[in-house]
């Protein structure tokens, strides 16, 4: 389901986007709701006073902390916030990765306003240019240098099409990192496991880019790039009917009248 359908339903939990938000002595304006799902909602504002244009644009994300009937969900709302700013903090310096402006309350953060569609609104001819993927995947290695998985590149909504044509990569709300650098034996377990997800990110990136543009690979590297390790296999059959389920739920219950 793209990320954009969710302004579609009844939110679960979470309470409604501010009007404004202030960043310092800077204030900005709610212009609309990008994304409002179960655990975080997403808005395009605008720097109060100032005319349309991307400058003046930021996207503040805010994560849920309120309960779930009695389920004490605030902490999970904090660490998940803190986690995504971690990791945008941590790539300030990759260009290709929105930067982060302000963390904003106890759950809240304001980062950079990214022009552009979403790499599923684009379609597929004339499409983009092989020079695009090259540069994404050149933004992903650095990514991955960092000791970041991203996590999610199987959604083509988490990669934009700037409106100069070139590529940005977003929403790190699930990516992983190490945590344990350096200490003697859960080191040495959690290192293997960020390197396969980082391989399951390259994996998804030739994913999307044999779809978009098969004719840049050879038949040998079009075989090679649809070769699947076991955990993709499995995810991808416990995947299909959870995506089903969740769909007639939501279409079921929470589709907005």
């Amino acid at each position: 389901m793209p990320d954009s359908d969710w302004v579609r339903y009844q939110p679960m939990r979470g309470v409604p986007l501010p009007a404004q938000v202030h960043v310092g002595e800077t204030t900005y304006r709610q212009v609309k709701v990008l994304k409002f799902d179960f655990y975080a909602a997403t808005g395009l504002y605008r720097r109060d006073g100032a005319a349309e244009g991307a400058s003046a644009d930021v996207l503040y994300k805010v994560y849920h902390t309120d309960r779930l009937g009695p389920l004490p969900l605030g902490p999970l709302g904090r660490w998940l916030c803190d986690r995504e700013a971690t990791y945008l903090e941590r790539l300030a310096d990759v260009a290709g990765v929105p930067k982060l402006i302000a963390r904003v309350g106890e759950s809240g953060m304001v980062r950079e306003f990214v022009p552009g569609r979403n790499l599923r609104e684009v379609p597929r001819e004339p499409g983009v240019s092989r020079a695009f993927f090259d540069d994404l995947a050149a933004i992903l290695d650095e990514v991955h240098k960092r000791g970041i998985a991203h996590n999610d590149l199987s959604k083509p909504e988490n990669v934009l099409v700037r409106d100069d044509g070139g590529p940005c990569l977003i929403d790190f709300q699930i990516a992983v990192m190490m945590t344990f650098a350096g200490w003697p034996v859960l080191d040495r377990l959690e290192r293997p496991i960020l390197k396969y997800m980082q391989s399951v990110d390259r994996y998804h990136l030739k994913k999307i880019w044999r779809r978009r543009r098969p004719q840049d690979f050879s038949a040998d590297e079009l075989e090679r790039a649809r070769s699947k390790g076991w955990l993709i296999t499995i995810h991808g059959w416990v995947r299909r009917p959870y995506r089903a389920i969740r769909g007639y739920l939501l279409n079921r219950f929470l589709l907005a009248r």
